[in-house]
């Protein structure tokens, strides 16, 4: 078990230094004015949020003093990730289940941000990883899936990446409730939900067209200050 979770320590931190390169990449793309680079790019960052999300997933059930090796077992043979997160939300949310209305209240919070913000986005990248980068098919691939196809052609640098502090914040709390049930739960969930919703907010009205218009703003100041 603590093998496992060191590696995905290690494994969490390569994909954090991955996600800087990108950013990177995509303010160079913006600056050159290549849309083709900018599309490749944010495809590619699309499967980078998914590995992020299932890797911190790895640590997180394995994170020192939580699960058993039983439940780990248990949410492991789970045949996807929305199934795993599912049991492993059970398994968690067991510890502070008093049968009142807060235990309620908190299970279908934590079930809607987990859905929209890592399951959502897992069935997206799962259409990219298997090659459909344009038109995406039914599960099994006998007719057009017109809703996932506009999905994926409406994909925006830019809220891919509020989804990774998002994660950061949902991880917490489910990480919290895995750890520390009667101690970090209670003292920190709501104070977590609030900073994703300060978050969400902040956001709301950012994407790629945004960020495009201010970084093109700033790129042709440094044009014609130059001598």
């Amino acid at each position: 078990m603590i093998e496992i979770y060191k590696s995905s320590v290690q494994n969490v931190r390569e994909l954090k230094s991955s996600r800087k390169k990108f950013k990177r990449l995509i303010n160079q793309s913006i600056k050159d004015k290549k849309k083709d680079v900018l599309s490749i790019l944010t495809k590619n960052y699309a499967l980078l949020y998914s590995s992020f999300a299932e890797t911190c997933f790895l640590k997180m059930i394995h994170t020192p003093y939580g699960f058993s090796e039983d439940k780990i077992q248990q949410i492991s043979r789970q045949r996807n990730l929305e199934e795993k997160w599912n049991k492993c939300l059970e398994l968690a949310l067991r510890e502070i289940d008093n049968g009142n209305g807060e235990f309620r209240n908190k299970t279908q919070t934590l079930t809607r941000l987990i859905q929209k913000y890592i399951i959502e986005p897992s069935q997206i990248r799962n259409k990219i990883a298997h090659g459909q980068w344009v038109v995406a098919f039914n599960s099994e691939n006998t007719s057009i899936n017109t809703n996932t196809t506009s999905k994926i052609n409406s994909l925006d640098f830019v809220k891919i990446d509020i989804l990774f502090d998002a994660y950061e914040k949902i991880g917490q709390v489910v990480e919290d409730l895995i750890e520390s049930p009667r101690k970090a739960h209670f003292r920190d969930f709501y104070v977590h939900l609030t900073e994703l919703e300060l978050l969400v907010d902040k956001t709301n009205d950012w994407s790629i067209k945004s960020k495009i218009a201010v970084l093109t703003k700033k790129y042709e100041k440094q044009k014609n200050a130059r001598p």
